[in-house]
């Protein structure tokens, strides 16, 4: 094909050096001109390259330079902003605000190190979390607290896949470290347009997009977010101004497949000296897998983080005890560090009621559902709310195929497309080999023969959790299943503690609907300080219900 004389024209400009950065053609078009026009190679790629160059010193330059970037030690934020979680809350198109923090973070510009003063108040379970964090390399501590679930002071080491996930946090939200990475003459950079493609190795490819006065407007990244599969992580930042020498945002919003999960507005300081020494007792305690994870999962990770939260990031990865537990004749339990997993047996095939967590969890657990009652395959999962934490590990659960999902009735989409959804960042078994699976929704109840002669009722119940919730409770034992509402206590609780509102809620919920229920199964289990339980007496609910 003949080429147009814009094109050549264009193409001499590059190799001249002198075409404007938002009119580059990518690197495919300008070595295709080359080509056409007997020309070699080398040429080709000397063009792509100052063409290149041109554009990352234009991004320097609005910036504050090169030489004021190089200048640069550390970066200080103080912000203040809101994290919410999109696997959480009321309906899955709601992200749940969990926490409104302050902080004060100061960090190497070039070396992984930071050091990290926060102030939170979560609302999950309301806490004022307060901790300093220090991250050196691959090794971390922390001193106050940051756990909700025990608002207690403590001085310890981090697991190193914390660090990692909190390393690549900054390296995505500090404008100074993402413009030293990529004005680093070894980067593996690709440019197209206005748009530079970070690569490092580890870690997914990062898309920076510059806007019109070449400063970094948004980053893109497909992130793993467990079960969902790939997910769409934008950085925004805006409100720019001057910082010293350097012009910087002052305004930064995460969004995860266009929901917004982080928003802070912060103030910058720049070579504040800080000490990011931990002490000898860090250690690196992390498998390589774990590390891997931080590294492609990282705002999903610090969604617990940031919430206070360490159930779901302390990456598990078997179930307590080595096979499921007895609760009653046709019914087992399988017991995780803090999530659990439901069995009933039927007459020809077992139910599973909840399929917490991520892949290598799931899959111990799965291999303990299977053994529960010999011969019997597994032939449906309940899951009883869509909460992330309660169903993460459900593709994997299907995965065999032959496995029908009963969920509540409103988030019967968000399921199906949970089971069909991409997973190129990190492959589960059912992308690698699909299967159809039905997705049944329960919108008042569904009743199942257990093999105890009993029966199964699936219900609906009525919580401020999630519109979706589902308890199951089974005749014959006299026996309710239920997540997230209430844990169940070793010895009579207080009056009015537990979760709550939610506690009451689950006993209203259990009278309303006429249940005989004598024993309280949790998919969470709970405890007196000393004691974990999985299940307690109706009575121990009514007094922690203040009833």
């Amino acid at each position: 094909m003949a080429l147009l004389e814009q094109d050549i024209e264009r193409l001499e400009q590059v190799q001249v050096g002198v075409l404007d950065m938002h009119d580059t053609h990518s690197t495919a078009d300008q070595c295709a001109l080359d080509a056409s026009m007997g020309r070699t190679q080398t040429r080709c790629q000397e063009s792509v390259e100052r063409g290149s160059l041109m554009i990352l010193d234009a991004m320097a330059d609005a910036l504050g330079g090169r030489a004021a970037l190089a200048a640069t030690t550390t970066e200080t934020v103080t912000a203040t902003g809101v994290r919410r979680h999109p696997g959480w809350g009321k309906v899955p198109s709601e992200p749940e605000l969990v926490a409104e923090f302050a902080y004060t973070q100061t960090v190497d510009v070039v070396a992984p190190r930071y050091r990290l003063e926060l102030e939170a108040d979560t609302k999950l379970v309301p806490t004022k979390l307060r901790y300093t964090e220090i991250g050196n390399g691959s090794v971390g501590y922390v001193d106050g607290i940051d756990f909700m679930f025990d608002p207690r002071p403590a001085s310890t080491a981090i697991p190193s896949w914390r660090v990692a996930a909190r390393q690549r946090h900054i390296d995505l939200t500090s404008v100074p470290r993402l413009a030293t990475k990529l004005l680093d003459p070894a980067a593996d950079v690709m440019i197209d347009g206005s748009t530079v493609t970070l690569r490092e190795t580890g870690r997914p490819p990062v898309r920076v997009v510059l806007d019109d006065d070449s400063r970094p407007a948004r980053l893109e990244i497909i992130e793993e977010h467990s079960p969902h599969g790939d997910a769409l992580v934008e950085v925004r930042f805006d409100d720019y101004r001057p910082v010293g020498a350097l012009v910087l945002p002052h305004h930064v919003v995460i969004t995860v497949d266009g929901l917004v999960v982080h928003d802070e507005t912060r103030t910058v300081e720049l070579d504040r000296e800080a000490d990011f020494r931990v002490p000898d007792d860090a250690v690196v305690d992390a498998s390589a897998a774990q590390s891997a994870y931080a590294n492609y999962a990282t705002e999903w990770l610090m969604n617990y983080v940031l919430a206070g939260v360490r159930f779901y990031f302390d990456l598990q990865t078997t179930p307590t005890d080595p096979e499921p537990v007895d609760v009653a004749p046709g019914v087992k339990i399988v017991l995780g560090p803090s999530h659990n997993v439901l069995v009933v047996e039927m007459d020809d095939h077992v139910v599973a009621v909840d399929a917490p967590l991520y892949d290598e969890y799931t899959r111990a657990a799965l291999a303990q559902v299977k053994r529960a009652f010999p011969g019997k395959p597994l032939r449906k999962v309940i899951g009883t709310h869509f909460h992330y934490d309660h169903i993460g590990g459900i593709r994997e659960f299907v995965a065999d195929g032959g496995v029908q999902v009963i969920v509540g009735e409103p988030s019967v989409r968000y399921f199906r497309d949970l089971l069909n959804s991409p997973h190129t960042v990190d492959p589960d078994r059912l992308a690698g080999h699909p299967v159809e699976t039905e997705v049944i929704g329960v919108k008042d109840s569904l009743e199942l023969p257990t093999a105890d002669g009993g029966v199964m009722r699936i219900l609906r119940i009525k919580t401020d959790h999630t519109e979706d919730g589902l308890v199951v409770h089974l005749s014959k034992p006299g026996l309710l299943f239920e997540s997230d509402l209430w844990n169940p206590t070793p010895v009579m609780p207080a009056p009015n503690s537990g979760r709550g509102r939610l506690a009451v809620q689950l006993y209203d919920g259990i009278k309303e609907l006429g249940l005989d229920v004598q024993t309280i199964v949790s998919g969470h289990s709970g405890t007196d300080g000393h004691t974990l339980a999985h299940s307690a007496p109706l009575g121990f609910l009514k007094t922690a219900a203040g009833y």
